[in-house]
This record gives C-alpha cells, structure tokens and sequence, in this order.
C-alpha cells in the first residue's frame, strides 16, 4: 500500500489545526460581545433617572393650578418643591385652606400611581435666612420641622400610610437659592428678596431605597 507523501500529511494536519484555532477565536469573539452588551445594559439601567412620569403627565395637565410648584428627578428620587408662601402665612405652620385643596388631588395622584406604590416619601421644611424667635419657634429648626411636619400630616390623612413616611427640617442650612453672586457678593434688594422667596420652601421627597436589611453592607458591628 502507498502511503500518502508526508508534505500532503503535515499540511492536512496544519490545515485542521487553524480550522480548529479559527472556530476558538470566533466563539470567544461572541462571549465578549455578549458580555459587552451585558454591561452596556446594566449600566443603562442603573443610571437610568427615577420614573417620574406619571407626576409629570398629571402636573402638565394641571398647569395653571400648579405653576409655582417644581418637579425635578435625579437617579433615586422624584421631588416636588411646594413654595412656602403658598402654603404658609409668614412666621407661621398651619397650612392654608386654599393650599390644602390644591395639595389634596396631587396626593390622591401619588397614592393611584403605579411606579410610586412603595416608594417612602420625605417631607423636608425649609426656610429663608431671617431668624425668627417666638415662643412658639424659637429658630427656624423649629419652624422647618413643624411646616414639615404639618404637611406630612395631611398626607397622611389624605391616605399615604404612615410607615412609608418620614419628616426632616434643614432650617436656612440648604437654599436652594445662593444668597450671593456670581463673584461672592452677597445680594441685595429685589434679588434677595427673590432668593429668599425661592428658598423658603417644603419638598416632597418619593423615594425607593433598598428596603431589607441584608441589602445594606454592614461596616461596624
């Protein structure tokens, strides 16, 4: 029998060899394209903004009984920014009726909304920079927190469940609002009047956070 010549072997051999290195390349070719998708992806959806678009939908079709109000969103939260001055009479807690019954439909809309059933909600108080000191409120700390406080309670009676809801007061500490310029200048007349006007102000924080505990990494125990 005569065998086949010993070229014709090596290059059958080197043949199958590349045939078989070319199949490797081309199916780690597509574990890493898949792999690249996965991550595109995750990274889409862990920086993807709060859905806020129910809020959005409703206040747009309200405009005009809602126009001094404000929603913004950020990764983990939606916030509505209520101004002070239509809530409160100056130096005082008690919420206005008229406010009231502005406020009343736009929480009935929290609580129908979908992307917003378990989310907790925060109500900060926040105030201008003139110190008040009565009997009642001896700094703004105290103002803040009973404006909160006051605001939350009528949420709650409305129907948003307590226990998804928490109240903090910041006083003058976070404006929103810088009471300087550009260049350092701490403001005057109408521009003042207008950063305080900005600032003085409760907010309505809808937020989702990690609800179990082993969600949370635990560093000191």
């Amino acid at each position: 029998m005569i065998g086949a010549p010993a070229g014709s072997a090596r290059r059958g051999q080197t043949q199958h060899v590349n045939e078989g290195e070319a199949e490797w390349v081309v199916t780690f070719g597509d574990l890493m394209s898949l792999l690249f998708c996965f991550f595109v992806l995750l990274t889409t959806l862990s920086t993807a903004p709060k859905n806020c678009n129910g809020l959005v939908q409703y206040l747009e079709q309200n405009r005009e009984l809602y126009r001094n109000f404000e929603l913004r969103n950020s990764k983990l939260e939606c916030v509505i920014t209520l101004p002070s001055d239509y809530l409160f009479q100056t130096g005082q807690d008690r919420v206005q009726r008229p406010a009231l019954e502005r406020l009343r439909p736009l929480v009935r809309n929290i609580i129908q909304l979908p992307e917003h059933q378990n989310d907790l909600i925060i109500v900060e108080g926040h105030t201008d920079n003139l110190p008040i000191r009565t009997s009642r409120f001896p700094s703004n700390w105290e103002l803040s927190s009973a404006r909160a406080t006051n605001v939350a309670a009528f949420m709650r009676d409305v129907g948003l469940p307590s226990a998804r809801m928490s109240v903090r007061a910041y006083a003058e500490s976070r404006p929103k609002v810088p009471y300087v310029d550009a260049v350092g200048n701490t403001l005057r007349g109408r521009e003042l009047d207008d950063a305080r006007r900005a600032n003085r102000r409760v907010e309505i924080i809808l937020i989702n956070p990690p609800t179990r505990p082993e969600e949370y990494g635990v560093l000191f125990r």
